[in-house]
């Protein structure tokens, strides 16, 4: 990579871990990580998941208990939506992905001046093959 290049993704690198929406990313996540509530709930979600996965495995499936077990999965992924620090870690990360998506569109309009290039849509596109 051409070495200026290189910098100046370095130095943008730097100004987005500045930036105030991933500042406060990063310490939703933490505070995330520390939520007793959540954490708990979390873990459970990846019990159940982890349950469904082995009991589809089983050489005879037991429809009924995926089943059960599927139920009790939305139950507890329900409650953790429900879950205000969950929603702060939703919204600071969905915040965070739009800067980003601005980002990602200056750097396309500069790239593709006219507009043409990837959309980012496949749709009606041939063009990657």
């Amino acid at each position: 990579m051409n070495q200026q290049v290189s910098d100046k993704a370095r130095e943008l690198a730097a100004l987005i871990a500045q930036s105030p929406e991933y500042i406060a990313m990063r310490a939703t996540e933490d505070a995330a990580a520390q939520d007793e509530q959540l954490s708990a709930l979390m873990d459970r979600y990846n019990a159940l998941r982890a349950r469904v996965e082995d009991l589809t495995l089983q050489k005879d499936t037991d429809f009924e208990a995926i089943a059960a077990v599927g139920r009790e999965l939305e139950e507890v992924q329900a409650q953790i939506k429900n879950l205000p620090m969950y929603q702060a870690l939703q919204n600071a990360r969905k915040a965070f992905s739009q800067m980003m998506a601005g980002v990602n569109g200056q750097l396309s309009a500069v790239l593709n001046p006219n507009g043409s290039g990837c959309s980012g849509s496949c749709a009606g596109c041939s063009g990657c093959g």
